[in-house]
């Protein structure tokens, strides 16, 4: 026996010599690092610290995670069994109880992705959810990572395959390995990101080695990447969106106005100028392969710019176009792609860009802008959750930052959706949904959907990547080193 455990010792010795961390280059540090809202290794970075009750693969296919199995119950009611053995990074138990607390400090903090009425422990691992009206997307919605459960009285505690070791604002967030995680380990020893904001930078410090994942890759470099021998370019399938939200007052109050707009965008030849013709341009925010046949629905705007010259009937038109979200760096030069495509339309565009996420949605919350540029993606396995977060009168955008929200038949077609009973009702009604914003109100301009793009030294080993950064699975990250 003592030869055996020996043996196993000099075994777990041996598969971990050639481990070290890995160091991740990124952009900016957007995380609150105080007050209710403190999210950090969370959003927009999730560092697989916390997990939520369901999770999604990169096909945005519901799978289990806290939660091992969920049963709708009538009543408005969820029922969610959690996995028995898992353990914060403290020691203590994840049960019913944790849940519940970690949910309801989520809720007084206002960030909350869905509502509830009670929450109830049944048995130390069982909990129900009630919510105001029937939901039957829930299990979706709480795959959501900003929806990861977080020990009540410490932040930083989660139950994932990592732990939080440091965090130094604007410079670097450092996680290591969960030893005692319930499911497969990490397979490195940790994580430093490494918070680099400056494209050259972040660039120079791949390149020297300093990096060993380049991970928010500047488009604009992705031919020298590609020629570079030395590394490995990886590319998730598409899922990102970029696009114009638009204001409803001024110019834009004139649905003709918003029509010509998108009219006017060449969609194709900017994919070709930034993107190297890896964006898709098809007329939707969310992409087709998650909406199915039902993406035909929505119908495709054609760059037409004699249907421009009709629709504004030789009326002057001046707009303003902020660009800020995830911030201004993410959009490298689109801002001014866009305003040549709209100046030689004859629609004049002034750019404010911002870097700042809180200062891009406090102009918005004032109404100081008509054209705002966002890229985002799709961050659970809900595929309304989109169009809810940014259009819904009961959603974030519209009833705290007063966006233009969607009419009576967009919110009839989310609320169908959220009831749907099969995934062709809820891609179809999610598709009907989208039309009304985009076809019909043109609350939201579509100009691409794109792929996450992640470059890696050669000695990475690099898993499938997710089409979202905030679902990117870092524990399945690992460098091979000489032993």
């Amino acid at each position: 026996m003592l030869l055996l455990v020996l043996a196993a010792l000099l075994l777990a010795a041996a598969a971990h010599a050639g481990e070290s961390k890995l160091t991740v280059a990124l952009g900016k540090d957007e995380y609150i690092t105080s007050g209710p809202r403190t999210n950090i290794g969370k959003y927009p970075l999730n560092a697989n610290i916390f997990e939520s009750l369901t999770t999604f693969d990169p096909h945005f296919r519901l799978l289990p995670c806290l939660a091992e199995s969920w049963s709708y119950q009538g009543n408005k009611t969820w029922r969610f069994n959690f996995r028995k053995g898992v353990r914060f990074h403290d020691g203590s138990l994840l049960n019913a109880a944790a849940v519940r607390r970690s949910f309801e400090k989520q809720a007084e903090s206002g960030t909350m992705l869905f509502q509830y009425e009670k929450i109830s422990e049944v048995a130390e691992f069982v909990l129900d959810i009630t919510t105001p009206e029937e939901n039957l997307l829930l299990p979706y919605i709480l795959s959501h990572p900003y929806l990861g459960i977080v020990k009540a009285d410490n932040a930083t505690i989660g139950t994932g395959p990592f732990k939080f070791v440091r965090h130094e604002k604007d410079q670097l967030l450092e996680v290591g390995r969960n030893e005692d995680y319930w499911g497969e380990k990490a397979k490195s020893a940790g994580i430093i990101f490494r918070f680099l904001p400056d494209n050259s930078a972040r660039m120079m410090a791949f390149q020297a080695g300093e990096a060993d994942v380049l991970a928010d890759l500047p488009w604009e470099v992705l031919p020298d990447v590609q020629a570079n021998g030395s590394v490995v370019l990886h590319k998730s399938p598409v899922g990102s969106y970029v696009g114009l939200m638009l204001s409803l007052h001024g110019p834009l109050a004139d649905k003709d106005i918003r029509r010509a707009i998108s009219a006017s965008i060449d969609r194709k030849a900017i994919s070709k100028a930034l993107w190297h013709d890896l964006g898709e341009t098809r007329q939707t925010m969310l992409a087709p392969s998650f909406l199915g046949a039902d993406a035909e629905l929505i119908a495709d705007v054609a760059y037409d710019p004699l249907k421009v010259k009709e629709l504004l009937q030789g009326k002057k038109v001046q707009l303003s176009l902020v660009s800020g979200f995830p911030n201004a760096n993410a959009h490298g030069m689109l801002p001014e792609l866009l305003q040549a495509q709209l100046q030689a339309a004859g629609i004049e565009v002034a750019i404010q860009k911002i870097n700042d996420a809180g200062l891009y949605h406090s102009l918005m919350k004032e109404g100081k802008g008509d054209l705002w540029l966002e890229r985002g993606n799709l961050n659970s396995a809900d595929l309304t959750f989109l169009p809810h977060l940014l259009f819904h009168q009961e959603g974030f955008y519209p009833k705290q930052l007063r966006t233009a929200a969607g009419n009576a038949a967009f919110a009839g077609f989310i609320a169908k959706a959220r009831q749907a009973q099969s995934d062709d009702e809820l891609r179809k009604n999610t598709a009907l949904a989208l039309r009304e914003i985009i076809n019909q109100d043109m609350l939201f301009i579509p100009i691409a959907e794109l792929p996450f793009l992640l470059a890696a030294q050669k000695n990475v080993q690099t898993p499938e990547l997710h089409p979202t950064l905030l679902a990117v699975r870092w524990a399945a990250f690992s460098k091979q080193t000489d032993k």
